[in-house]
């Protein structure tokens, strides 16, 4: 089956504008101000300088912003702010990244509170267009934006991919505004050849044939900022070649071999840190764990263990009919049944028991996310975020080649290599109605995420014989999937 998914991301871009209007350059800073622009930001005079709280209150009167904001937090100067409709985990987790990114950059701190910048972020299923300022917008999909100009310095970002919904097909707004709002709110006033060597470097990348088919090749102030975003570690992934947002450069080290000039012009302005706050968790490269051999569920039926990263999975896919308590789960085979139930359920595919051996066992939602655990004992069913973690460290969004076996998938079985040793065998569903769909085509891996929008669906990963992207799917919850288990 062909899918037309990759044009969301070519629609999902971020859109950012610098708006220099009035703008005269700074002329250097003196030591004693390069001093004092490094001390605390309560001693840095802005428009919210008096207003510091690393906790989530009502918008302070005196700072001036419209009603349509209630939410405001401000641990260092540049508050974060939002609607009813933000929760105050994203107001927090915001907060925790701006000052992750601005870490040992005291003079670039310094400017921006001095100048008032601030961080708007609408609500998950809304858009840039309801926040009341006149932010800078590209086009109807863009997800964030930096607006420089004499009545407004902010950034305004989405809520879903700061809290990693998993319906979000781009990388971390949050991070690649912010590379903007330091670049241009900031670095280019306080640099004097920032701005030209920026733009230098950007021709020098273009003109040999770097980011062709990508976001980056927009502009020198969008390269920058995706460059942000892969230095962090947090990019979407996209093909070699590009998909026309991104293509297959999404860590530092792929990053230094890539592209250098961008490279070094990161490491010379932007700090070193890594794990940015959140569940958008880097790839680091050579990151192992401790392993068992193999292990046995509640049933005696023996796993091998396989290390990809940080994480250990069952190289197989799961067989138990009982709970890790000893309590049985339904094998349901009538399709009405199946389609009815709310309990837990197994199933082999076409209720074929020969197929268990090889494929495992299918299970619906009410199983996979059941306080009685599906998973041995130290053992569980991963999160749709431990299952993108897993395409990470296998080569990315479009490898699903990396892990897929080489034998049992039907041609053309794209590009399999099953480099990660993970396995991933093609074992089919079976649909919500009960029908049985895919064998040798495609498999289904469950995770223990409920969609947050549908609480009647689930997440999993979706991989197919005739295509290289790994899929974010979100079936009904009666939908039976394989499950393949993470240790604690």
């Amino acid at each position: 089956m062909k899918h037309s998914w990759n044009l969301l991301f070519i629609c999902l871009l971020f859109t950012s504008a610098f708006l220099f209007s009035s703008c005269e350059k700074d002329e250097g800073l003196t030591v004693e101000q390069e001093e004092e622009m490094n001390e605390d930001p309560a001693n840095t005079t802005g428009r919210f300088s008096d207003n510091l709280s690393c906790t989530v209150i009502a918008v302070p009167s005196n700072v001036g912003l419209n009603s349509y904001y209630t939410k405001y937090i401000n641990c260092s100067g540049i508050p974060i702010i939002g609607s009813a409709a933000v929760p105050d985990e994203a107001l927090i987790l915001a907060s925790e990244t701006i000052e992750f990114m601005l870490t040992d950059l005291g003079n670039v701190r310094a400017k921006l509170i001095s100048e008032g910048n601030y961080i708007a972020l609408y609500p998950e299923g809304g858009s840039i267009t309801e926040l009341p300022e006149d932010f800078f917008i590209g086009g109807p999909f863009s997800t964030g934006s930096y607006t420089y100009n004499n009545t407004l310095k902010a950034v305004a970002s989405d809520t879903a991919s700061l809290l990693c919904n998993p319906d979000v097909g781009y990388g971390h707004t949050l991070v690649h505004e912010i590379g903007h709002m330091i670049d241009g709110g900031a670095l280019r006033f306080l640099e004097s050849d920032f701005g030209s060597t920026q733009t230098s470097l950007y021709n020098q990348a273009i003109a040999n044939g770097k980011w062709n088919n990508t976001y980056s090749s927009t502009n020198a102030f969008e390269w920058l900022a995706e460059g942000i975003a892969i230095w962090y570690g947090v990019n979407w992934i996209g093909p070699e070649g590009g998909d026309g947002s991104r293509n297959n450069i999404g860590t530092r080290a792929q990053l230094q071999a890539y592209d250098p000039g961008l490279y070094n012009f990161i490491n010379t302005y932007y700090n070193n840190k890594s794990a940015v706050p959140g569940c958008r968790q880097p790839v680091i490269s050579g990151t192992t764990a401790s392993c068992p051999d193999t292990v046995t569920d509640v049933d005696g039926n023996s796993y091998t263990i396989v290390n990809i990263g940080p994480m250990c999975w069952l190289q197989e896919n799961l067989k138990t009919t009982k709970f890790n308590d000893g309590t049985s789960i339904q094998n349901i085979t009538e399709n009405s049944d199946w389609q009815n139930t709310t309990n837990a359920a197994w199933s082999n595919f076409e209720n074929d028991a020969t197929n268990d051996q090889t494929y495992g066992k299918l299970y619906n939602s009410y199983a996979l996310i059941n306080i009685r655990q599906l998973c041995p004992v130290g053992w569980r069913v991963p999160t749709i975020q431990e299952l993108q973690d897993l395409a990470n460290y296998a080569g990315g969004d479009y490898a699903s080649g990396n892990l897929k076996t080489i034998t049992l998938w039907d041609a053309p079985n794209s590009d399999a290599t099953n480099s990660s040793g993970f396995s991933a065998v093609p074992g089919g569903k079976r649909q919500d109605n009960g029908g049985f769909q895919g064998l040798g085509g495609e498999t289904f891996f469950g995770s223990s995420t409920i969609n947050r929008n549908n609480a009647s669906e689930f997440y999993s990963k979706s991989i197919f014989a005739n295509q290289d992207p790994i899929v974010t799917a979100s079936p009904n919850r009666n939908t039976g999937v394989a499950c393949r288990c993470i240790q604690d």
